[in-house]
């Protein structure tokens, strides 16, 4: 913990330039919020326009400042009471940060962050940008450009907070094993990892030990780039990537501070789009997939002799010609599509290979062969999801009904409907 510093020492660091500059360049179309001296807040909304903005603050008490994930058109028009459609016509946009926070340390906290990189890399983010939270942990950030302008049909500057849930939520369960193996070696074994952990363990995750945000709200706040943390007396400094592993805390004193390295880094028009795409698929699978635990029992269909591709549904015939979006959630609806209409096993783990070959870009192997492991382990035989179910057809636009469509609940029936 470094010493507290006194109003004089905060508004002489606030004074360099270069810190001025960064704070107002980050404050763009961002509400505003700061923690005073005392603990208290100042009243939202607020903007920093001009560095002279912050100094007033400053020595009006000001230590720390906070941005919103969200952009705006005009942040002085928030207020509490609007409406969600009136929120949507003051956003343009919001960026994605990730808020990493340890109980066990920095050290636990840069193996978060390296494994939340590696993530967002291997779904399209060349360069996230990273910096240090100021206090136990890290924030990590994708800009607004980098997303896709419409999902599914809708503005993406309108699907705030539900779509970086998604994100935060996939991203959460695809690195959760290899972050609690790494907290493990940490600590040396399993028992010394939880031993300090005074609650009963009904799941072991890496969780319980190192959080990553998955719950964000309208008008959420973060720590702007280059502001004192209040708590720790540290500064919320951006680092590189190469440099996690060899940052330390005396790194974010404020002595240090150069105000060279930026938070958000260069990024393409869209270069996020896999990684929604991706998250959105799990997410209608997940969701399906409890649904039908919680409220269905397995429908019996008939057995039937194979139904030819010609008596297929609209729907089916197009996910069938190929995708650009959608194409997990369509592997959940094929397989289950054919196994119910008189395909064996084998001709559908060989239809589900040949139609990955049309999409664009195809699949990876190991994804189609995973997932068609798990599906031929289950039990029993699911429906496919049902027509009028917003997170799949629709949603990535193969749902063209004809005359028939209009009478059937479920793709399944369409074959057998005179």
């Amino acid at each position: 913990m470094n010493p507290p510093m006194n109003k004089k020492e905060i508004y002489e660091y606030y004074s360099n330039e270069d810190i001025l500059n960064k704070l107002v360049e980050n404050s763009k179309d961002r509400e505003i919020s700061a923690s005073l001296f005392n603990g208290s807040y100042l009243n939202r909304p607020n903007i920093i326009m001009y560095p002279r903005d912050v100094l007033e603050m400053v020595k009006g008490g000001c230590v720390s400042f906070h941005g919103s994930v969200e952009l705006w058109k005009n942040p002085m028009r928030l207020d509490t009471k609007l409406s969600e459609e009136q929120l949507n016509e003051l956003r343009t946009g919001w960026d994605l940060i990730i808020d990493i926070d340890s109980a066990l340390g920095i050290e636990a906290a840069k193996l978060a962050a390296k494994r939340v990189v590696e993530f967002l890399k291997s779904h399209g983010i060349r360069n996230p940008g990273i910096k240090f939270s100021g206090n136990r942990g890290f924030h990590i950030g994708v800009p607004w450009k980098a997303f896709p302008k419409k999902i599914d049909y809708e503005p993406t500057k309108n699907q705030f907070p539900r779509i970086p849930r998604i994100i935060a939520s996939y991203m959460r369960n695809e690195i959760k094993d290899k972050l609690l193996q790494d907290l493990i070696s940490l600590k040396g074994s399993l028992r010394e990892l939880v031993e300090d952990v005074d609650q009963y363990l009904e799941e072991l995750t890496p969780y319980i030990f190192v959080e990553i945000e998955k719950d964000w709200g309208s008008r959420h706040l973060f720590r702007l780039p280059y502001s004192i943390n209040e708590k720790s007396w540290l500064v919320s400094v951006p680092i590189s990537i190469d440099d996690i592993d060899s940052f330390e805390l005396d790194d974010a004193t404020p002595e240090r501070i150069k105000a060279k390295k930026d938070f958000f880094q260069e990024v393409k028009d869209g270069e996020a789009t896999n990684l929604v795409m991706d998250a959105l698929d799990w997410y209608s699978q997940i969701k399906e997939e409890r649904s039908r635990k919680k409220n269905e029992k397995p429908k019996k269909i008939m057995k039937t002799k194979k139904v030819p591709e010609e008596r297929f549904p609209p729907c089916i015939k197009k996910i069938l010609g190929g995708l650009s979006d959608g194409r997990k959630r369509s592997v959940f609806i094929l397989v289950n599509f054919l196994s119910n209409v008189g395909w064996s096993w084998p001709e559908v783990k060989k239809r589900i290979i040949e139609w990955n070959k049309n999409n664009k870009p195809p699949l990876r192997d190991n994804y189609i062969s995973t997932q068609l492991k798990w599906f031929e382990r289950q039990d029993r035989k699911l429906l496919p999801p049902n027509c009028d179910n917003k997170h799949f057809y629709k949603s990535f636009g193969v749902c063209h009904p004809d005359e028939k469509c209009k009478r059937i609940k479920n793709p399944v029936v369409y074959p057998f409907k005179k």
